[in-house]
């Protein structure tokens, strides 16, 4: 089983996130699947993946890199489909902040740091999901890139992560 299946199936979010994180990998290997086999999958331990598990995984990356192109993200946006996820965990968020005291506590706690985020995006962003979503990406990223990241960012980042693993829970039962 690919481990992005695992991911949908466990937590929606963490699936989201692995997605945005594996189309920023194609464009960063240029839409090449040599580099990505390469670079990525020939670089799997065995024991962690068998030969079967890499050539199925290889066929996944073809797959991507032809969606993409299909839906011209070769410099920027997101997969249909993965856009359909987080829509999923926007509705659910509507929902919950309607039905869900527990939710509802979560969220507002998040709020002062989604609208921030959402200002800071220049118009880009405008779902509180989404602005969670890129919060998380981005300090996967930063922590990827070794740079340090500011208290009150981890606290705010916190209350990202609080709100999705809400609705990934949810989401999931």
């Amino acid at each position: 089983m690919l481990l992005a299946d695992k991911k949908k199936r466990q937590n929606l979010s963490e699936y989201i996130v692995y997605m945005y994180q594996t189309e920023m990998l194609v464009r960063n290997f240029e839409f090449d699947i040599q580099k990505i086999e390469n670079h990525v999958v020939k670089n799997i331990p065995e024991e962690s993946l068998n030969t079967e598990g890499k050539a199925e995984l290889t066929e996944w990356y073809k797959g991507i890199i032809a969606q993409m192109k299909e839906e011209k993200l070769e410099r920027e946006g997101h997969l249909s489909f993965v856009q359909d996820e987080v829509k999923r965990l926007s509705d659910l968020s509507l929902q919950l902040q309607v039905d869900d005291e527990n939710y509802r506590a979560i969220f507002n706690r998040a709020r002062p740091a989604i609208r921030a985020s959402i200002v800071e995006s220049n118009g880009l962003v405008n779902d509180p999901i989404q602005a969670c979503l890129n919060g998380i990406l981005g300090l996967l990223i930063a922590r990827m890139n070794g740079k340090e990241i500011l208290d009150d960012t981890l606290v705010q980042l916190d209350h990202f992560g609080n709100v999705l693993s809400y609705l990934s829970i949810k989401v999931k039962g």
